[in-house]
């Protein structure tokens, strides 16, 4: 779309919205993009047969989200606390996985300053034991329909990438869908079976228009990390990795996008998926360049598909940051749980910030809150000042 041709102008909306944006006015109002979350009344019942269409559903709430190069601001940045009602997750498998203490982790992330709520009951740590698609039901559903109940107005976003647990979730009462593999399933190489599960979930995220994050993966989390092939493509100076993400994800993103029956883009955000099927320095090359994951390609470039989707980076407590803890370097190096990595955990998060990130997903969110914060006022403040100079 953003490439239409205007009939009468002969530029692409592309161009048309930058030439908007460079001739702002001082004082008037900044465009942004905005993904509406829907509100499914409780008890709404699910699409019968998959060409069903619902009754359109009230908007919640809302996020709103800079257009692609403005530099004004300032942007807020979302936060996403992570509830994980499983008993083997990496960083709080068995802590919330009784509805008493995931309705008490959700009241104090919402009091902390939460924006949203994941909710997922399928760990994706390697390794990780297989868990069905009615056991995945059993435990994300209930505890869903417990926090509408007592949090209204709470945005919840379910974390799987099964339609039918989708499909549950938000019939219960989630807003989003968080898909750590972008809706091809858990399958890498991709094979028919993924396709049939891009189908299905595309389907499924069209009719009930829902805002979806949709991750760059390549399987279970701690294998497939050779990125190599890239060796033969043209980089632009990018590392393999990045352009890795671009080209797998980019691919995965314009087949959920494109054509009829396509998920709208405004409701799409993208996750480079730190921490799987990357190496500790892969981690920290997509962290320290993340902005480049969805910036647009000079002229004559290929184009980026990623470009514009606002950014969401998940580092919380991960095994890279264990990796680097432990290391000798220049520093004390030190054995750590994931309940040690706090610390480090928000110097990455301050590099999110940096870069452009929408949305950070996070475990500490009072802590983390208090982050996002302190870097947005460093980083608003130095891109106001740029733009500042450049009209002096």
């Amino acid at each position: 779309m953003q490439n239409y041709l205007h009939p009468v102008a002969k530029k692409t909306v592309k161009n048309l919205l930058k030439e908007i944006t460079r001739n702002r006015q001082e004082g008037t109002s900044v465009m942004k993009k905005i993904v509406p979350f829907p509100r499914y009344p409780i008890g709404t019942s699910s699409p019968s047969t998959p060409s069903t269409i619902l009754p359109v559903p009230s908007t919640q709430s809302y996020w709103t989200f800079p257009i692609s190069g403005d530099l004004l601001g300032p942007n807020k940045v979302y936060v996403m606390a992570t509830l994980n009602v499983t008993p083997d997750s990496f960083s709080d498998g068995s802590m919330h996985n009784s509805l008493e203490a995931a309705l008490q982790c959700t009241g104090t992330s919402i009091s902390a300053g939460a924006d949203i709520i994941d909710i997922g009951g399928y760990s994706t740590r390697p390794r990780a034991n297989y868990v069905s698609n009615e056991d995945e039901i059993s435990r994300v559903v209930p505890v869903i329909q417990a926090v509408r109940e007592r949090s209204k107005d709470a945005l919840i976003s379910v974390d799987t990438f099964r339609a039918d647990v989708a499909e549950a979730a938000v019939m219960a009462g989630a807003n989003c869908i968080n898909d750590v593999h972008a809706f091809t399933g858990p399958e890498f190489p991709l094979y028919e079976a993924s396709a049939c599960n891009l189908i299905s979930m595309r389907q499924l995220a069209r009719n009930l228009a829902v805002p979806v994050v949709l991750m760059h993966s390549r399987g279970d989390a701690g294998s497939n990390k050779d990125y190599s092939a890239y060796l033969n493509t043209e980089n632009n100076g990018q590392s393999l990795v990045l352009k890795g993400v671009q080209m797998e994800l980019g691919d995965k993103v314009d087949a959920i996008v494109r054509g009829r029956g396509g998920v709208r883009r405004w409701l799409v955000m993208v996750d480079p998926g730190i921490g799987f099927s990357k190496t500790m320095d892969d981690n920290l090359e997509v962290l320290r360049h993340a902005s480049l994951i969805t910036a647009g390609n000079a002229t004559g470039e290929p184009r980026n598909p990623l470009e514009g989707y606002p950014l969401l980076i998940g580092t919380s407590k991960k095994s890279f940051i264990g990796k680097i803890l432990k290391s000798g370097c220049d520093y004390r190096s030190r054995d750590t749980e994931p309940k040690d990595r706090g610390w480090a955990t928000a110097a990455a998060v301050a590099c999110a910030v940096q870069q452009g990130a929408s949305v950070v997903r996070v475990h500490d969110v009072a802590e983390m809150v208090d982050v996002v914060k302190m870097s947005s006022a460093l980083w608003w403040r130095r891109r106001k000042s740029n733009v500042e100079l450049l009209h002096e």
